[in-house]
């Protein structure tokens, strides 16, 4: 279970139907129920203890309505939002591009993101400490035919290892960096034996 207050950093990954996951990295401040609902009755005795008062004020149907609509919609954001988003930086999984999440905003797993890039919607889904142990992590191209090189790339101060030819990716650890080099080791000597096998034109 997740500690309230405290910034975890759960292994992550984006999602989108028909790709390969692509790295994430996410850290979240679990929102007890207790805190939640404390802000949740806050905003709506706030917005709509204000309704009253709004009355008086021309004109006086526009300050009532946005009153009402502004407490319902802050209450509902309070309320469904069991995790606060301390940092994140991940990738999309169709184009590569780096998506965004603001900070201190308040989401519920798994979290549907827009990639402003594509237009597609992957979903930052995360499994926490003893959720998903005895798990290999294991660096994998999305297409099994690419031959692209994996590299380092950098996103919010969190590194990844990504291929830019098939957007395959994962984070930054000492395992995946060694099995990138052996990779890459493999795909240059290929690269150089193909290369020596053509005729010189």
């Amino acid at each position: 279970m997740v500690q309230s207050g405290i910034p975890v950093a759960p292994s992550a990954c984006l999602t989108l139907r028909a790709h390969h996951p692509a790295p994430a990295r996410v850290e979240l401040v679990y929102r007890p129920a207790s805190r939640r609902l404390a802000r949740t009755l806050f905003w709506i005795v706030a917005c709509w203890g204000s309704i009253p008062l709004l009355l008086w004020v021309p004109p006086h149907y526009p300050w009532v309505a946005g009153a009402f609509v502004a407490g319902a919609y802050l209450a509902y954001r309070d309320w469904t939002g069991r995790y606060s988003v301390h940092s994140f930086a991940g990738i999309c999984p169709r184009c590569g591009s780096p998506l965004s999440l603001g900070l201190d905003r308040k989401i519920d797993l798994p979290h549907t993101l827009t990639c402003f890039s594509c237009h597609f919607e992957p979903r930052l889904e995360v499994s926490f400490a003893g959720e998903g142990e005895g798990q290999v992590v294991r660096l994998e191209h999305q297409v099994p035919e690419c031959v692209g090189l994996w590299k380092k790339r950098w996103l919010a101060d969190s590194a990844f290892l990504y291929c830019e030819e098939c957007h395959g990716g994962l984070p930054w650890s000492d395992v995946a960096k060694e099995q990138a080099e052996a990779e890459n080791e493999r795909a240059e000597i290929l690269a150089r034996l193909t290369d020596e096998g053509q005729p010189f034109i």
